[in-house]
């Protein structure tokens, strides 16, 4: 036996010791459900706590049992609303807009930082440091390197000193060449670029990280910022400005880079260049209908329009009816109807501004099955279901709308969370069940069956309809990503369970259930015939007494199958209080079963 058993073998003595279960009980478990068996019997071991006196007031008792209510509302809640924030907490952490171009520097990459080559363009400035090769063809023949000195001079042997510092390499280079032509009678001169300079600027204001940087000598602005991390909260990313010797020489605008790429940035930085990020004066939110929601920083003689601009424009979703300027006044947040769209070429932005353009409604629905034109289909607030049939053309000639499955979001939460649920109870009432019989040889084989199915079936969303009234598919709400399946109208019915032969029967009308599960050969020896389960194919669920054919909860009223009818018969089990929790589980297994045949049918035969 390895450690892995051993330690096993331990946990469940000492759990079985304390709540005197029987080992070889849990044993015969499949190994999920007793997992989950133990892992119940040990947060009840846990949970235990002694009671030093009794309760002898009928009120207390009643406090106790309001209590114990309360607690497990407040936690089936709970179960709720940590599943819808788990599927939507991406949307929950992504509410706040971003200022743009915030996440510029963060995305700027290294590999665009200039390196020392001397393939630049022909307008770079030379200055000390920077390196030429100069090679001499013909009369004189050599190949020198030429690094420019302090005094911004280069000196070529029996040529002299030439002063290249400030030239462009271009007339840099043709100075060189007259130079070596009036020295050396029939030479040529080659000259090119091997090494750039290093240079120290001084990057300063609302800069990520202020400081004097040394950089490439093919630098330029936005190269200095990278290296000093970018803009910090309160920078703007409209007035960057490069000061030499004093004055402002040239202003980035980092909007012209962002949005509409105009700006050159071939002005390249020189040692003692400050590169200085003023301080942002007008932010604007604006959200909503948005090609481009964001944050938007406006200059002085911008209106608020240029942040609809910024924005990429409105999208096609947007509810032009619904325009919203908040604006603080006075101390107090106003929130103003906008009318026309088009005020806002007129309106001069504030810093805090935010315009809201409310999207209409649209709903994404998918359809198949069915109907003439399958596929997905945007619904406007306030449309049906009839609306939505009526886009797809209509049904096809063997289309049964009695079997539509309708599935969406919300659904499908709550079934979770009370399949989880019920899950707990069956675990309960099996812990609970051997712990009062600890000697006697319980067979619970059938709810054992049931937990495992259970554990092992997917919630599904689907929601009951009726697209035959027309009064109930015109009120029902469509959701988005909302599915409708219309299945072709099936032949048969549907048999599983304690029968002698499962599967599906010819279906006939007017045929009761007894003809059904006759024709399926009759109960097994173990078949519950005080509680079958009819499946019906608009996905509603109802329970019968094979004695009487009658509704269990209904006695006056028939039972009618339906052609795509299941019918379950479920195993006979003797504890009244597991009984009630199977039916809920029987639906629940039943429930997915459906959704599987209806979308099985739906399958085109062509």
């Amino acid at each position: 036996m390895n450690n892995k058993h051993l330690l096993s073998a331990i946990f469940l003595s000492s759990l079985i010791s304390a709540q005197e279960l029987d080992e070889s009980f849990i044993k015969s478990l499949p190994e999920d459900v007793q997992k989950d068996l133990l892992q119940n019997i040990d947060t009840q071991k846990a949970s235990e706590s002694p009671i030093y006196r009794s309760i002898n007031s009928k009120t207390e008792l009643e406090k106790i049992n309001l209590e114990n209510l309360k607690n497990r509302i407040e936690s089936d809640l709970l179960l709720l609303e940590e599943i819808i924030e788990e599927r939507d907490e991406t949307l929950i952490n992504n509410d706040e807009l971003l200022l743009f171009g915030s996440d510029f520097f963060s995305t700027y990459q290294s590999s665009f930082m200039p390196i020392n080559e001397p393939n630049l363009s022909s307008d770079y400035i030379l200055d000390f440091g920077d390196t030429l090769e100069i090679q001499l063809i013909g009369q004189k023949e050599s190949i020198d390197e030429y690094m420019i000195a302090r005094d911004g001079s280069i000196r070529l042997n029996q040529v002299g000193s030439i002063s290249v510092a400030g030239l462009t390499l271009n007339e840099a280079i043709s100075m060189i060449k007259m130079k070596v032509e009036s020295s050396f009678i029939g030479t040529e001169a080659f000259i090119s670029l091997i090494n750039l300079r290093d240079i120290n600027v001084l990057v300063s204001g609302n800069a990520f990280n202020p400081g004097v940087y040394t950089i490439g000598g093919n630098s330029n602005i936005l190269h200095a910022l990278y290296v000093a991390g970018g803009i910090n909260d309160f920078g703007s990313y409209r007035e960057i400005n490069l000061i030499r010797n004093k004055e402002i020489i040239d202003t980035l605008d980092l909007y012209d880079v962002l949005i509409t790429g105009k700006f050159n940035l071939s002005s390249r930085l020189r040692t003692g260049d400050i590169i200085f990020v003023n301080p942002a004066k007008k932010i604007v939110s604006i959200d909503g209908a948005l090609k481009r929601p964001a944050k938007y920083e406006l200059t002085e003689n911008e209106n608020l329009n240029k942040a609809i601009e910024y924005a990429n424009g409105i999208s096609k979703e947007a509810d032009l009816k619904n325009v919203y300027l908040d604006r603080i006044l006075d101390g107090k947040v106003k929130s103003l109807p906008i009318s026309n769209i088009k005020q806002f070429s007129n309106i001069e932005s504030n810093d805090g501004d935010s315009i809201f353009i409310r999207k209409h409604s649209f709903r994404s629905v998918f359809v198949e099955g069915a109907v003439l034109k399958p596929g997905r289909y945007l619904m406007t607030e306030g449309e049906s279901l009839s609306d939505l049939i009526g886009k797809t053309g209509g049904y096809t000639e063997n289309a049964y709308p009695f079997g539509a499955v309708y599935e969406n979001q919300m659904a499908f939460d709550i079934n979770e969370m009370a399949k989880k649920k019920l899950y707990q109870q069956l675990i309960d009432n099996v812990i609970t069940a051997s712990q009062k019989n600890p000697t006697q040889n319980l067979d619970l084989t059938p709810i054992i069956k049931l937990i495992e199915n259970l554990k092992n079936t997917e919630p599904n969303g689907r929601v009951v309809i009726d697209l035959l009234e027309e009064s109930k598919s015109n009120s029902f709400v469509i959701r988005d990503n909302d599915k409708l399946v219309i299945p072709e109208k099936p032949s048969h019915v549907f048999i599983y369970g304690e029968v002698s032969n499962e599967g599906a029967q010819s279906y006939q009308q007017s045929k009761s259930l007894e003809y059904y599960i006759s024709m399926s050969g009759g109960f097994n020896e173990n078949a519950s015939e005080e509680a079958i389960y009819i499946l019906h194919p608009n996905g509603s669920t109802q329970s019968a007494r094979i004695k009487k054919n009658l509704f269990q909860n209904n006695p006056d009223e028939l039972l009618i199958i339906y052609p795509g009818s299941i019918i379950f018969v479920p195993r006979k089990i003797d504890n009244t209080a597991t009984t009630r929790l199977a039916a809920q589980a029987y639906v629940s297994i039943l429930g997915n079963l459906g959704i599987a045949l209806a979308s099985l049918s739906s399958i085109s035969k062509d």
